[in-house]
């Protein structure tokens, strides 16, 4: 996807929000990226499903190529399923296939509240339904790191993102990374570059609205009303988004599958991507329509007399 030109939509406070479009003639397919993070997550899955869909990738505002948020308190949760609203709309696609990693999981269940005449089917991605926060690392622990959190100034919080970017070359960090289960035992040093490079970019302001508007969201009140074929995937090992909260998503939505990777940190779709897109690969047959019968040529002259 990034040799893909780069595309732009326009976010509700006027902020430029860049895409990329593979224009494929598949199933139509918006990949929504977590909490700082930008699109190369999705770089592997995308080439992995191929010409079976049109991939549509975007930053949140602040983040990647996107801009700053030029109102920083309009980065609410809804605030982000009306920019992925906006991407589509940019991007021509009228109904599509919404897949999402960690805190895009929240604003595509939220576009399904803002609009579900759009969503053809949910992928959510090793990510939470509400209040992040309160399961992070363990109820006693995420609970006060937010409360740290909300009281960090803007400014602030632009060196703790410098800091993130900074130790990330740090010798020993990847190895203890793995070591505490914050990174997959499988995921090497240098798939997590790029995570490193992208906090180093991020706005600090846009940063800090956005992780205040995910502790506040909840999607609890919408997963009963969900219709349209869903999958959930969940890993064992994940200490940011921890995996009971996927079974729990989807036992919630009706007819929702469950995919359960029990050896899958947070970085899953890094340290697990051939299980991931075999499973999305197989969700998507449903979406496929099936060529018409062919018509024989008697039967054709009949209809045609």
């Amino acid at each position: 996807m990034s040799g893909l030109p780069l595309k732009w939509a326009i976010a509700g406070d006027g902020t430029s929000v860049a895409y990329r479009d593979s224009g494929g003639a598949g199933v139509p397919v918006v990949f929504t990226n977590g909490y700082a993070t930008s699109t190369y997550y999705w770089d592997g899955l995308v080439e992995a499903l191929g010409a079976e869909v049109r991939a549509i990738t975007w930053d949140l505002r602040g983040h990647g190529r996107s801009k700053a948020a030029r109102d920083p308190q309009s980065l609410t949760v809804a605030g982000c399923a009306d920019d992925l609203r906006r991407v589509m709309d940019a991007a021509g696609v009228e109904r599509a296939v919404l897949v999402a990693f960690s805190f895009g999981c929240q604003i595509v269940l939220e576009a399904w509240r803002l609009m579900p005449e759009r969503v053809m089917g949910l992928v959510p991605i090793l990510g939470p339904f509400e209040r992040p926060f309160d399961t992070l690392i363990s109820p006693k622990v995420g609970p006060q790191l937010y409360e740290v959190f909300r009281r960090v100034r803007p400014q602030w919080a632009g060196a703790m993102l410098k800091a993130g970017a900074w130790s990330g070359r740090m010798p020993g960090v990847h190895f203890a990374a793995r070591l505490t289960g914050v990174v997959g035992r499988g995921v090497r040093a240098e798939a997590m570059r790029p995570f490193y490079e992208t906090l180093g970019g991020i706005d600090a302001p846009s940063w800090h609205a956005l992780g205040l508007a995910a502790q506040d969201h909840s999607a609890r009140d919408l997963l009963e009303t969900i219709d349209v074929p869903t999958l959930v995937i969940a890993g064992g090992r994940d200490v940011f988004s921890p995996g009971e909260l996927g079974r729990e998503m989807a036992a919630m939505i009706p007819g929702a599958r469950l995919m359960w990777l029990e050896e899958a940190t947070h970085t899953g779709l890094l340290g697990h991507p051939e299980p991931i897109a075999a499973a999305v690969r197989t969700y998507l047959k449903a979406f496929h329509t099936p060529p018409a019968p062919a018509v024989s040529r008697e039967r054709a002259d009949v209809v045609g007399a």
